[in-house]
């Protein structure tokens, strides 16, 4: 009888698990699918720097989904949005950190009338060693500071982190099964998004495309930045 009770036990936990990383693995396929900053970044980085610099920017992204996630199960997220001024500076830092990869990006829209000039580089966007170490260090810096510094990362776990954690599984371990999860389903879907990208290297490859790339890259990472410093504006005040 009591064996028979583990066992119950056990399955019950086994199913409560697999129910709450299910529940988590959805909401966060719906937010990786949506266009925002990180497939910006990416795609960006595979034009710019080649296809090892696209994954070590999707890399950087999901280490810092990682400590988010991490962060946030572990209750130290709720702790900084209550902390007197911890979230806000996050928050200020995230927002103008933004504004300046998006002003950088749209700075390179002054060579707009030379790039008709310019050679199709050898190193088109499915090279695996275009960029070379510098390209693949930037782009991994970019993807995690750019995370890191995310207040929409971080009020995302902190709202949907709680919801599905389990009693009987240790916050940190828990966390770290949902951000891992979480990141798991980001390099899945970026690695579709840069396959796909190098199906079109002639066209990704020419100067000008990455120009355009650069502009939206760094509209929509200006935009975002003044959004978040808009907001928080509105709470300050």
């Amino acid at each position: 009888m009591a064996w028979c009770d583990v066992s119950i036990y056990f399955s019950l936990n086994a199913m409560t698990l697999i129910s709450a990383l299910t529940g988590f693995a959805t909401i966060a396929f719906l937010i990786t699918i949506i266009p925002g900053t990180d497939t910006a970044l990416v795609l960006r980085s595979l034009t710019a720097y080649g296809r090892r610099a696209a994954y070590a920017a999707v890399f950087g992204v999901t280490c810092g989904l990682l400590v988010w996630g991490v962060t946030a199960a572990t209750g130290l997220a709720v702790l900084m949005e209550k902390a007197p001024g911890v979230f806000e500076v996050i928050t200020i830092a995230g927002g103008l950190y933004l504004i300046y990869l998006g002003l950088s990006l749209l700075k390179n829209l002054r060579e707009w009338g030379h790039a008709s000039s310019l050679k199709t580089t050898g190193q088109d966007a499915g090279s695996t060693v275009a960029g070379g170490t510098a390209g693949i260090a930037k782009s991994f810096r970019t993807g995690f500071v750019a995370n890191i510094l995310n207040p929409k990362i971080a009020i995302f776990y902190i709202a949907s982190v709680p919801p599905f954690m389990i009693d009987s599984v240790p916050s940190f371990l828990m966390g770290s099964y949902l951000a891992l999860i979480h990141g798991g389903i980001n390099v899945l879907w970026f690695t579709l998004i840069i396959v796909l990208a190098a199906l079109a290297k002639k066209w990704l490859a020419h100067p000008r495309t990455t120009l355009v790339l650069d502009g939206v890259a760094g509209a929509v990472f200006t935009c975002f930045g003044i959004s978040i410093l808009g907001e928080m504006t509105m709470k300050l005040l």
